[in-house]
């Protein structure tokens, strides 16, 4: 296998989850970075219920361009860029990233106040769950603030556990949640959290005292 055979297979994936129409009249549409920001910034600032600091002002210059620059290491990542569009109106947005150890980072997800409660995160969560699994990764990660109930509910019920909570210096307390999708992975996290599936995990071949 070689990078080349993960970037086909995340394309395949993608396209097989998350070409078609997320719901009745409801388009995903893959844009680039550039276009996602332009048109998801302003509407993302513009429905935060409860926004968190803007940090920026707190960074020198050469301090912003010391990120950039170690941003920039890290190369061409594994994403989608996604605008949910209805009769010609962006909805929200979605964007969702690679990370290391097999983990993919669901970034961002947003709707227009008017558009939340129909079903449509559910929705777009069963999707990308299929895509990413589809794609070879092992897990699913986000973190959310903690009070956050829209968001934290549709995961928990679709299989997501809670991995951790941190203190962050833009939303405060946040929830960090994850989606195992290789199934011996979460036994593990089960036999983490009360010692559980002892037996189970050693007839797989995990060695546990």
């Amino acid at each position: 296998m070689s990078a080349a055979d993960a970037r086909e297979r995340f394309a395949t994936a993608t396209l097989r989850h998350l070409g078609a129409p997320l719901a009745d009249g409801v388009e995903l549409r893959h844009v680039s970075a550039a276009d996602w920001h332009a048109t998801i910034d302003p509407l993302w600032t513009g429905t935060l219920d409860r926004p968190g600091h803007d940090l920026s002002p707190l960074f020198s210059p050469e301090q912003a361009a010391a990120s950039r620059d170690l941003d920039a290491i890290i190369g061409d990542r594994l994403e989608h860029r996604l605008l949910l569009v209805a009769g010609g109106e962006t909805i929200g947005g979605y964007w969702g990233q690679q990370e290391t150890f097999g983990r993919y980072y669901m970034t961002v997800s947003m709707f227009r106040p008017e558009w939340r409660g129909r079903g449509l995160y559910k929705a777009l969560l069963a999707r990308v769950t299929a895509a990413v699994a589809d794609a070879g990764f092992r897990e699913l990660y986000s973190r959310h603030r903690a009070d956050n109930n829209a968001i934290l509910v549709p995961k928990l019920r679709a299989g997501w556990v809670i991995a951790a909570f941190e203190i962050t210096p833009r939303w405060g307390l946040t929830v960090h949640l994850r989606r195992y999708l290789v199934d011996a992975i979460a036994l593990v996290h089960e036999h983490r959290v009360d010692g559980a599936r002892v037996e189970e995990l050693r007839a797989r071949g995990l060695r546990l005292p």
